[in-house]
C-alpha cells in the first residue's frame, strides 16, 4: 500500500459529465493539480466502468495521482486502484480489508461526529468527512459544519477528508482545521474551464499548509 495522496481529491458525478468527455476533463483536472481521483457513477455498466478505470489508472500513474474507486471493490482490484471508498450502504470495512488486503487503502464516509466515534477503530486508512457545507451534489446529505469538522480532526488520528460544499472561497477555513485533504466535485467539475478550477484550488491549498507552518 503506497502513501496517501489526498491533499487535493476530485470525486465524480454523473451529472457533470453530461456531453463532457470523461478522459479529457479528468485530464485537465490533473493538469491542474488534483492529486487523487475517485471514480464515482452511479448510472454506467460494469463493463463501462471497467473500461473507463482502465484508461484512468493509466492517466493518474503518468500524473502521479491516486485513482480511488467508490463502493466497488472488484473494479478497484480489477484495475489495480490505489484505493477504495466505501460508505454505510456499502461492503464493511473490515470485510473489503479482507479482500483486498494491504494492496490498497481503504476510505469510509462519516456524516457525523457519534458516527465517527463508532468506527475510529475499524480497518480504514482516512475518513472523509461531511458534508461540511450546503451542497447541490447529494440529495440527502447531513450538514456537519465547519465545526463538526474541527472536533473530527481531533477525535481521530486517521487523516481526515472533508467534503460538501467546499469552494475556493472556503478551503482556507476548511484546511485551517487540520484536514489532511479536501474532496470536491462541482468546485472543479461545475466550471468549464476545469484545469483552471483545479490550478486555482490547488495555489490555495499550498500557500494555506505553508502558512500553517510558517506559524509561530
Amino acid at each position: 500500500m503506497g502513501r496517501m495522496n489526498l491533499s487535493l481529491y476530485l470525486v465524480t458525478d454523473d451529472k457533470y459529465f453530461v456531453g463532457r468527455d470523461l478522459v479529457d476533463t479528468i485530464e485537465k483536472a490533473l493538469q491542474g493539480g488534483v492529486t487523487a481521483l475517485q471514480y464515482r457513477f452511479k448510472n454506467k455498466s460494469t463493463r463501462q466502468m471497467y473500461e473507463e478505470l482502465l484508461v484512468l489508472r493509466e492517466l493518474t500513474r503518468r500524473y502521479g495521482a491516486d485513482l480511488v474507486v467508490n463502493d466497488r471493490v472488484d473494479l478497484a482490484m480489477a484495475v489495480g486502484a490505489d484505493g477504495v471508498h466505501v460508505g454505510k450502504e456499502d461492503l464493511p470495512p473490515d470485510v473489503v480489508r479482507k479482500i483486498v488486503g494491504e494492496s490498497m487503502y481503504i476510505g469510509y464516509s462519516v456524516n457525523s461526529v457519534e458516527d465517527l466515534r463508532e468506527v475510529n477503530h475499524l480497518p480504514i486508512d482516512y475518513i472523509g468527512f461531511g458534508s461540511v457545507y450546503e451542497t447541490t451534489t447529494k440529495e440527502n446529505y447531513k450538514l456537519v459544519g465547519i465545526e463538526g469538522l474541527r472536533q473530527a480532526v481531533k477525535l481521530t488520528s486517521k487523516p481526515v477528508v472533508a467534503i460538501g460544499g467546499i469552494t475556493s472561497y472556503r478551503m482556507k477555513e476548511v484546511l485551517q482545521t487540520g484536514v489532511k485533504g479536501v474532496a470536491v466535485v462541482s468546485a472543479i467539475l461545475g466550471f468549464e474551464d476545469v484545469e483552471k478550477a483545479a490550478r486555482t484550488l490547488a495555489q490555495i491549498y499550498k500557500s494555506t499548509v505553508k502558512e500553517k507552518f510558517l506559524m509561530p
